[in-house]
């Protein structure tokens, strides 16, 4: 049967020179263009068989036999807003409506740069879940409850190790992933951070015991109530529920330096306005610096989707 399928080869090498771009800078573009495949690189087979465990769960098959589109119902901003006061999808809602929100389809769909994803050898199956779970980097925070704030950002990444990725404390420890978390410096103290990391990474990865990552029917759960959505994903309550990392002050060399000061705001922005006119974020992302830049202007100053696909064909 395996003939069937096509999936990337494992290239520890290439992961580590790819970490090492986006160590430079991992909420610059050039950086976050190399953190799927970071994982691509890590997961190679491994890839391939969280689809086949996808096959054997009951709602992971009915996910791959529909192939439901998770982006167009993530980046439905007004069906979102209409969603009921305390959903998921409304908190989801919240959460991006953020000015300083950089909007997880912008950073997935920087895996759509130069071509590269194009290259990778993936039957359509597999193409279309990998694509699917690089979409709920969002829904990750808003899920397990930690900030969008940088030390929020490390939180959230070993959340994901235990519960997307499905790897060991000590694999998430040692990935190029796990590695910025650790050059981090907040004002709580190494100690009490490290602890913190721990006990996100052991959220996830019990969360993953109950409801697989790859097999989560996000697009029925966005209606639901928050908490019904977390007690479906088995997803345990924080031992601090007065955790409020945005508070943390980080003065070291690896944040002031790396982290602090290379978000381009207004390209956020120009982003924002043009996925939520309904231009496709593949599109968006496949295009020149130049056409891109001509878009993003156009949309913040409020044109409408067919100026904006017009100017993306030029």
């Amino acid at each position: 049967m395996d003939e069937n399928f096509a999936y990337p080869e494992r290239n520890l090498w290439a992961a580590a020179r790819d970490g090492l771009v986006w160590l430079s800078g991992p909420v610059s573009e050039r950086g976050a263009s190399r953190a799927f495949r970071i994982a691509l690189h890590m997961g190679g087979r491994n890839v391939h068989e969280r689809r086949l465990a996808m096959r054997e769960h009951p709602m992971g098959r009915r996910l791959l036999d529909e192939r439901p589109d998770l982006c167009a119902a993530l980046n439905g901003m007004a069906t979102l807003a209409a969603m009921p006061e305390g959903s998921l999808g409304r908190a989801y809602h919240t959460f991006m409506d953020h000015p300083e929100t950089i909007p997880g389809y912008m950073l997935s769909g920087l895996v759509y740069k130069d071509d590269w994803f194009d290259t990778v050898p993936m039957d359509p199956e597999l193409r279309w879940a990998f694509e699917r779970w690089i979409q709920t980097h969002d829904l990750m925070h808003v899920v397990s409850g930690y900030g969008a704030d940088l030390a929020g950002e490390g939180l959230n990444i070993y959340f994901t190790g235990g519960y997307n990725l499905g790897i060991s404390w000590r694999t998430t420890f040692w990935s190029p992933f796990g590695l910025a978390p650790r050059l981090m410096r907040p004002s709580i103290g190494r100690r009490r951070w490290i602890g913190y990391l721990r006990e996100a990474w052991q959220r996830g990865d019990a969360a993953r015991r109950q409801l697989p990552f790859e097999s989560v029917p996000w697009e029925e759960l966005l209606p639901q109530p928050i908490a019904v959505a977390r007690s479906t994903l088995g997803l345990a309550p924080l031992a601090d529920p007065a955790l409020d990392s945005g508070q943390w002050t980080d003065e070291s060399f690896f944040t002031r330096t790396f982290l602090a000061s290379n978000v381009d705001y207004e390209s956020v922005r120009g982003v924002k306005a043009a996925v939520e006119a309904g231009v496709p974020v593949k599109q968006l992302m496949r295009a020149d610096v130049d056409t891109r830049g001509r878009v993003e202007k156009l949309a913040r100053d409020g044109a409408e989707v067919d100026v904006l696909m017009g100017a993306l064909a030029i």
